[in-house]
C-alpha cells in the first residue's frame, strides 16, 4: 500500500516550483523562493528534506549539486489533502462542504456551472 503524503503551505509552495518545472537544485529553489517567502537557505534546505522524507521529492546526482523532482504528482497529493481535509472537518460529507462554501462566500454563476459539470459527469461514469 502506498504511503498517505500531507504537505504543509511551505511545503505546498515547493511542490509548485517543482511541479510547474523540474528538475531544479536546491540554490535554484532558494532562488525563486527566498524573495517572495523571506525564507533563508537553511529553511528551505530543511523543508526539501522533509519532503524528501515523506517521499515527495527524490533527486538526482547532477554534477555539483541534487537535482530535485516530485516524486507525486499533483493530482495524487490534491486528491490526498482533499479527502483529508472532508475527513477532518466536513466528516466525509462533499454536500456539507460545498454548503459551507456556498453560504460563507457564494458561488458565482461560473462556479455553479463548474460544479453542475462535475456532477453529470461523475453521474455518466458511474452508470
Amino acid at each position: 500500500m502506498r504511503q498517505s503524503i500531507s504537505l504543509s503551505a511551505g511545503e505546498w509552495r515547493i511542490m509548485e516550483r517543482l511541479w510547474e518545472k523540474h528538475p531544479r537544485t536546491l540554490m535554484e529553489l532558494v532562488k525563486e523562493l527566498g524573495p517572495d517567502t523571506g525564507w533563508s537557505k537553511s529553511t528551505i534546505v530543511t523543508m526539501v528534506g522533509r519532503l524528501e522524507a515523506k517521499g515527495a521529492v527524490a533527486y538526482t546526482e547532477g554534477g555539483r549539486a541534487r537535482r530535485y523532482i516530485p516524486a507525486v504528482p499533483r493530482e495524487r497529493a490534491a486528491l490526498e489533502e482533499t479527502e483529508s481535509l472532508l475527513r477532518r472537518v466536513y466528516r466525509g460529507s462533499v454536500g456539507m462542504m460545498v454548503n459551507t462554501l456556498a453560504d460563507g462566500r457564494g458561488l458565482s454563476d461560473e462556479d455553479i456551472e463548474e460544479l453542475s459539470a462535475v456532477l453529470e459527469k461523475a453521474r455518466r461514469e458511474r452508470q
